[in-house]
């Protein structure tokens, strides 16, 4: 499937993602990975962060800290596993596949509660197959991200609460009554360009 959107950094720098393949209990090579590429040194990427099964859309806040949705399709021991919203920090390795959701072991892949307990949780989950396909800083508050939620047809916003390098984060309805939210601009003049893949149709929302 898709391997997510690329990211321009302020610093020029171009994020993406190698979604996560499995060779049996473990990632195949270079796969479930965050990439940072230099157009400079455009051969030579480097890893951000492992351990994510489908790391799909990024966003830079205010502060610099990056931020990924992570698409898990990947079975677990009792089904589905949550979708989540991740703060990066670099060398971070997120857990897949032994681990889902707030380091639960995934028994059927080797998952053990001492490996869980070594990767980074998420920030926020989103319910199993929300699926995650974009996010952004809402531009009417550097404190809140937006997330299109594709296969609930809804933008959720997402109130962060910093905590050193982790964060925390409460997800409510911001927009719905959507069919395929696909992706999320912040525009320049304030406003939120949203568009519907299913409809064809982009939305502008302003805060008033």
């Amino acid at each position: 499937r898709s391997n997510g959107t690329l990211t321009v950094t302020p610093h020029g720098e171009i994020l993406f993602e190698t979604s996560g393949r499995r060779q049996e209990n473990e990632a195949a090579p270079g796969s479930g990975r965050l990439w940072a590429l230099t157009p400079q040194d455009p051969t030579n990427p480097r890893v951000l962060a492992t351990g994510l099964k489908g790391a799909y859309a990024h966003a830079i806040d205010a502060q610099g800290r990056i931020w990924t949705t992570e698409i898990g399709d990947d079975p677990i021991d009792d089904g589905a596993p949550p979708d989540e919203l991740n703060l990066v920090v670099t060398g971070a390795d997120f857990g897949w596949p032994q681990c889902a959701g707030m380091g639960e072991p995934v028994q059927r892949y080797g998952g053990t509660a001492e490996r869980c307990a070594q990767s980074r949780a998420p920030a926020v989950l989103f319910p199993p197959n929300a699926t995650p396909t974009s996010v952004a800083v809402a531009p009417w508050d550097e404190d809140v991200l937006l997330v299109a939620l594709w296969n609930r047809g809804e933008v959720v916003q997402v109130k962060i609460t910093p905590d050193g390098d982790n964060a925390t984060g409460e997800s409510t309805p911001f927009l719905t009554g959507l069919r395929n939210p696909q992706h999320l601009l912040a525009w320049r003049d304030g406003s939120l360009l949203v568009s519907d893949f299913a409809t064809g149709t982009i939305f502008r929302i302003t805060k008033e």
